[in-house]
């Protein structure tokens, strides 16, 4: 067994087929590193399999927007746009994206690494 940093993984770039994130990007100090990091160890045609809890944009969320600043800290991010972190990682798209748990709270989406377009 491995145990490493989620955020600087000690693998090369490329090297897995499936990276499962459940309940990861939420505890984590910064998701978008965490996430930039399973893109990188990503094989192209790969997957992401992520279950988190994840707002959806321009939902208000008014009681986890106002626990964030007291949550986020100690334990959870309560206030994670999925979609803001998706936008830094334009070689990953959606496969499918499908209400969870907790009235659809959380979130179980699936995502695959494109293909890099050849170089002329």
């Amino acid at each position: 067994m491995i145990q490493a940093d989620a955020e600087a993984l000690p693998f090369p770039d490329n090297c897995f087929d499936m990276v499962v994130m459940h309940l990861i990007l939420a505890v984590v100090p910064h998701a978008g590193l965490a996430f930039a990091e399973a893109s990188r160890v990503l094989k192209p045609d790969g997957r992401i399999l992520l279950l988190d809890k994840f707002l959806r944009p321009g939902e208000r969320a008014f009681w986890r927007r106002l626990l964030a600043p007291l949550s986020g800290p100690i334990a959870t991010h309560t206030d994670l746009v999925f979609e803001d972190l998706l936008a830094q990682r334009p070689e990953l798209q959606i496969v499918s994206d499908l209400p969870a748990a907790v009235g659809g709270w959380f979130r179980l989406i699936t995502l695959e690494k494109t293909r890099a377009a050849p170089t002329p």
